[in-house]
């Protein structure tokens, strides 16, 4: 590929801007119009040497700049110091390309106004996987909630130790994750298509290997998923006996330890011909639906040992499988395009061959409780060892037998859409759009 042939041609830290979040590749072939309309017509040959990087610093220039003095008014309008620290930083960073300190001010971020902004996610980026797009969140912190979740972060390094995965892959300096549940007010950017219900940032493996990463929920969004998606779909697709369990409490516990799974496991990595890489760079378009599958399933792997240890009740483990269960066909209905979906599909195919997930003669599923336990741990065995070795072509394997839609999930969305249980929500931020139109 041009691409890679360009790329590899570099010194290495040419290498490390190309494969950049924060960078777009351009070609010089097409740096005026008439060179960009004769290409575009097939009369120019591109070789990998027409290959640059632009910094979204100067690719964006005109709408980061003005965005940079938005945030430093707001920064000079606020009261709370690490809230000043973050508005200050992000506005720099918007105009240097450097993010490195402005996620470790969004990490320390100690206020009850909640605000996420920059380029983070990947998902956009089908080609490879490297390119982050800007996506924005504010919300109000709940306190009472966030102080419920400390457990998750203050056993980060116990879940990594034990989880199942030979030795030599484990990390001995896991931190612990700060957890923040808010109510969200708005969003906006990279916020089409599937509502998150969390996310954990950053993306920096230099912050996330020296510091570990930071979880935001949005309680509201999860509440609403919940009552108005989740429910419906165990009405139509979980057997009756089964049904009642699922609920809330489970979905947003799932939840919160999915969000935690994200900063355990392998990440930055040692290759078998002794090279240090990252499992994103390894695995590159692969990554965030193997990712997503990780957080998923070793998440319900240690909602089950946290059980077993006696930090959560015991009684939460029926609940948290079934509605696991009926999560995977709210996902799946994203599409297998969608990283989500795609890792969602890989897990539910996969329990259902090992028998953990069983289909009814009334078209309805359940769970083997006999069986799930054992075939979540399977599971993540094999994906957590994938990662660790940056296999990509073992992830390219489990992912084209697995992440597909086979007639049993396939069946499950039909009976969905006879009775139009919706796809997702779609958030309508009524006050914060009038204050748009008001400022207009």
């Amino acid at each position: 590929m041009e691409f890679n042939l360009w790329k590899d041609s570099l010194q290495q830290d040419k290498q490390e801007e190309a494969m950049g979040f924060f960078n777009v590749i351009r070609r010089h072939s097409e740096s005026s119009s008439e060179d960009s309309i004769s290409h575009k017509m097939g009369n120019v040959t591109s070789s990998p040497q027409d290959l640059y990087v632009v910094p979204y610093s100067q690719e964006y220039n005109s709408l980061l700049a003005e965005a940079a003095t938005l945030l430093r008014k707001a920064g000079d309008m606020t009261s709370s110091s690490s809230l000043k620290r973050l508005l200050y930083s992000k506005a720099d960073a918007f105009l240097s390309n450097d993010y490195y300190d402005s996620d470790i001010a969004w990490m320390e971020l100690d206020s009850k106004l909640d605000v996420t902004i920059g380029p983070y996610e990947t998902y956009e980026d089908a080609l490879f996987g490297y390119k982050a797009t800007f996506e924005a969140f504010i919300g109000v912190r709940d306190d009472e909630a966030t102080a419920q979740l400390t457990l998750f972060g203050d056993q980060l390094q116990v879940l990594e130790k034990n989880l199942p995965l030979d030795e030599i892959y484990k990390s001995e300096n896991v931190t612990a994750a700060p957890i923040r549940v808010i109510q969200l007010l708005y969003n906006a950017g990279d916020v089409k298509g599937p509502q998150t219900v969390a996310f954990n940032l950053p993306n920096d493996e230099r912050i996330v290997k020296d510091r570990g990463t930071s979880m935001v929920m949005l309680k509201n969004v999860s509440e609403a998923k919940f009552k108005l998606i989740l429910k419906p779909i165990a009405n139509v697709c979980i057997m009756e006996e089964q049904r009642e369990l699922v609920d809330f409490d489970s979905f947003f516990t799932h939840t919160i330890c999915h969000e935690c799974c994200h900063g355990i496991g392998p990440h930055t990595i040692t290759l078998p011909n002794g090279q240090k890489s990252t499992v994103r760079l390894e695995l590159q378009e692969l990554h965030s639906s193997l990712e997503e599958a990780k957080a998923d399933i070793v998440g319900l792997w240690a909602l089950r040992f946290l059980m077993d240890k006696d930090l959560l009740p015991k009684s939460l483990a029926k609940s948290m499988y079934v509605s696991f269960l009926a999560g995977c066909f709210r996902s799946v209905r994203f599409g297998l395009e969608e990283a989500h979906g795609k890792g969602q599909a890989l897990q539910f195919n996969y329990l259902f061959e090992k028998g953990a997930f069983i289909l009814h003669p009334d078209e309805t599923f359940g769970v083997d409780f006999e069986k799930v336990e054992d075939s979540v741990a399977s599971l993540s065995r094999e994906i957590l060892t994938i990662q660790a070795r940056g296999d990509k072509e073992a992830a390219k394997t489990l992912l084209q037998k697995y992440g597909v839609m086979t007639p049993p999930l396939k069946r499950a969305l039909e009976r969905l859409e006879t009775v139009q249980v919706p796809v997702d929500i779609v958030p309508d931020f009524s006050i914060a759009n009038q204050i748009l139109r008001d400022i207009n």
